[in-house]
C-alpha cells in the first residue's frame, strides 16, 4: 500500500531532531507526516519546531499549540500561527499531567472565542483528551506507565469520566469545530459508548494513534470493530506518535508498534505484538486508502499550507524579544535557529 500519511508525530530538543524524524518516517514508509506542537506542556520552542518542519519539506504538514506563560487571546495566537501556514492546532490540555498542572477543562469559557474563530475559519483540532481508563486504577495500571507518574488515582488528577464529559460537551457548544480525538478517546474498549458519540458528533473525528490497550482491545471482538471501522471509515485518521529524537530501546518500540499499525487495517490474520498477538481487522483496500491517506488529506488540506516566512520570523523575534516568554537556553536556541531560517528565505524571496 503506498501514499501513507502519519497523521500524529512529534520532536523534542534541538532543530536537528527535525531531521532524525524525517529520517524515522521515511524509514518507516510515510509519504508524510503532521507534526503535532505540544506547547501546552511547556516547551516553548515547540511552535518553532513546527515551522521548522515545514521548512525542512514543502510536503510536511504541522499543527501549532498554545503556551501557558502568562494571558493572552487565544483565537489571536490560532489566528496567527494559521496566517503563518501552519494546518491546523494541536491541544494537549487536557492529558491528566497537564490538565493537574493548567487547570484548564476542554470546555473552559476561555477557549471559546478560539472555537468560535475556528468554527467560522475551518480550522481543524486535533486534541488529546484523557489517557488509557487503568492509568487511574492502581490495581490495573502497567508498571511502566506508574514508573513514568502516569498514575492517576492520587489527589489533585481530574477524573476520566470528568476530562471526557467536558471535552464532549466543548464538541456539543462548538458543532462546527473540526475535531479529532487523538487515541481512538481512549474507549478502545467500549465499542458502544463510542458509537453513540460518533454518531452525535457528526464533525468528530478519531486517530489511531496506538496506545498499549488499544489493539488488544480491538482483538476481544475483530467483527464487531471491523463494522466499526467500515462504518466510520471516513472518520478516522491513521498515526503513529512516532517521535524525535529516538534511541535505544525506543527504536524497538517504534519498529514493533510501527510494524503493528501498517498491518493492522488490511491484515485478517494475526499479528505478533511483545509476547502474543492481536488480529488485524481485514478491511478493503478501499478503505485503507482512506483511513491511511485520504482522511487526513480532507481533514488538514489536500496539500500543506505553504510557511510566509516573514511572518513566521516576526512571530519568532516576538517570542525572542519579550521577556514574558521565559525562554529557556535551549527554547532560546531552537527560536533563533529556526527564525535565522525564516529570514534566510524571506530574504532570497525578496530578491528574487
Amino acid at each position: 500500500m503506498s501514499c501513507w500519511i502519519d497523521a500524529h508525530v512529534h520532536a523534542f530538543g534541538e532543530t536537528d531532531s527535525l531531521e532524525m524524524l524525517q529520517s524515522i518516517e521515511r524509514h518507516f514508509g510515510y509519504d508524510t507526516a503532521n507534526f503535532l506542537s505540544v506547547e501546552g506542556m511547556g516547551d516553548a520552542a515547540q511552535n518553532a519546531l513546527a515551522i521548522g518542519w515545514k521548512l525542512l519539506d514543502g510536503r510536511h504538514y504541522a499543527f501549532g499549540g498554545l503556551h501557558h506563560r502568562f494571558a493572552y487571546d487565544y483565537a489571536e495566537e490560532m489566528r496567527t500561527l494559521y496566517a503563518i501556514g501552519l494546518d491546523g492546532m494541536k491541544m494537549i490540555e487536557n492529558k491528566p499531567t497537564e490538565r493537574k498542572r493548567l487547570g484548564i477543562a476542554q470546555n473552559d469559557p476561555s477557549l471559546d472565542a478560539m472555537y468560535a474563530a475556528a468554527e467560522e475559519i475551518g480550522i481543524p483540532f486535533l486534541i488529546h483528551v484523557n489517557d488509557p481508563k487503568e492509568f487511574w486504577d492502581n490495581a490495573a495500571i502497567p508498571d511502566w506507565a506508574r514508573n513514568a507518574g502516569y498514575f492517576y488515582g492520587a489527589d489533585g488528577f481530574t477524573g476520566y469520566e470528568q476530562i471526557l464529559s467536558e471535552s464532549l460537551a466543548m464538541c456539543e457548544k462548538h458543532p462546527k469545530l473540526r475535531v479529532c480525538f487523538a487515541h481512538f478517546l481512549f474507549l478502545s474498549d467500549d465499542h458502544d459508548r463510542l458509537r453513540r458519540i460518533m454518531d452525535a458528533h457528526e464533525n468528530l473525528m478519531l486517530d489511531v494513534t496506538a496506545g498499549t490497550e488499544m489493539y488488544p482491545n480491538f482483538s476481544r471482538n475483530v467483527p464487531l470493530w471491523r463494522r466499526f471501522f467500515a462504518d466510520y471509515a471516513d472518520r478516522i485518521l491513521y498515526g503513529t506518535d512516532n517521535c524525535a529524537p529516538m534511541r535505544g530501546e525506543d527504536v524497538h518500540i517504534a519498529e514493533v508498534l510501527n510494524g503493528l499499525e501498517r498491518a493492522f487495517f488490511g491484515s485478517d490474520g494475526a499479528i505478533p505484538l511483545w509476547d502474543g498477538t492481536v488480529f488485524g481487522l481485514g478491511l478493503p483496500e478501499a478503505a485503507v486508502q482512506k483511513l491511511t491517506h485520504d482522511n487526513f488529506r480532507r481533514f488538514a488540506g489536500d496539500t500543506p499550507r505553504a510557511i510566509d516566512c516573514a511572518a513566521a520570523a516576526a512571530y519568532l523575534e516576538k517570542r525572542l524579544s519579550d521577556p514574558r516568554y521565559r525562554l529557556t537556553e535551549a527554547e532560546r536556541a531552537v527560536t533563533a535557529n529556526i527564525q535565522k531560517e525564516c529570514l534566510r528565505r524571506s530574504s532570497a524571496s525578496s530578491i528574487l
